[in-house]
């Protein structure tokens, strides 16, 4: 294989990938890997026959390699058109079937190639594009991302009431919320803010309030703003926000479990001893 068939095939390879997304490049993997093999020998074989000293073909060869990604992603969206994305999982899967093999989802009625046709001008859009090229409408299947987002998360918030019922529910935006159980009594809710660092650090600053203003606070020997305690029965319930940005700067990770402060709840600083001095001793 020469070094520009090998250019081809990645140049295909890439514009499958555009046109396509993540979510069903495994789907599309075998068909578009035969597409690229093809094209790449065929657009070899004619840079190697190709006289250069002709301007009209050497012109026409370059038009046709510069057109390699716009052909790959036509070829992406014939491909789709027998695709059903799985909601739940990603999985892409035939349009034949109704439910996921891979997690039992019902799947939509609509083929991924369907979801990125405009439902305003009826335009056939690439796939993994989220607005229509001809009248900038959002497409059918950028709207279901977004609703199949928000029920995942309104999934995981409902989740917290069975889960971290004894805390106040996260309501400080994000998404793609996910509660991870660690042990019995310890979990760590995670948001993400796309990038948005700032605004994820005011969220977790909002939410420290609005646990103070649920009967949350700083207690122990080191008090801090960080860890706050409540007390029901016998039982201290902790929220710990102090490293909630170790691993991602816009997905702050919040623990919560059951542990006194040290030096314990209901610690309370000794009260320093005044010195009695001689003149104090001579006023009796």
């Amino acid at each position: 294989m020469g070094f520009l068939e090998r250019a081809i095939r990645r140049g295909i390879s890439q514009g499958v990938g555009k046109a396509v997304g993540e979510a069903i490049t495994k789907a599309v993997e075998p068909k578009a890997t035969e597409f690229v093999n093809k094209a790449a020998a065929q657009f070899d074989s004619a840079a190697q026959n190709h006289n250069s000293e002709h301007p009209a073909e050497a012109s026409a060869f370059e038009g046709a390699f510069k057109n390699l990604e716009l052909a790959a992603q036509n070829y992406a969206t014939e491909m789709s058109k027998g695709i059903k994305l799985c909601p739940s999982c990603g999985k892409g899967v035939s349009k034949e079937k109704r439910f996921c093999p891979d997690c039992g989802s019902e799947l939509p009625e609509q083929t991924v190639a369907q979801g990125a046709v405009c439902s305003e001008c009826k335009t056939q859009n690439s796939i993994g594009t989220k607005f229509c090229h001809s009248c900038g409408a959002k497409l059918p299947c950028a709207i279901q991302a977004e609703e199949n987002a928000r029920a995942k998360d309104e999934a995981v918030l409902a989740e917290w009431d069975e889960r971290l019922s004894d805390y106040p529910k996260w309501c400080f935006g994000g998404c793609n919320f996910h509660i991870e159980q660690y042990d019995e009594d310890t979990f760590v809710f995670t948001a993400d803010f796309k990038g948005d660092n700032f605004s994820a650090g005011r969220a977790v600053e909002q939410y420290r309030r609005h646990l103070v203003q649920n009967g949350f606070h700083q207690a122990g020997q080191y008090p801090d703003i960080a860890h706050l305690y409540k007390k029901l029965g016998n039982i201290v319930y902790h929220v710990d926000t102090e490293h909630c940005f170790e691993g991602d700067s816009d997905c702050p990770s919040i623990c919560f479990d059951k542990r006194e402060p040290l030096g314990g709840y209901d610690y309370v600083k000794p009260q320093v001893k005044k010195q009695t001095s001689l003149m104090d001793l001579l006023k009796f």
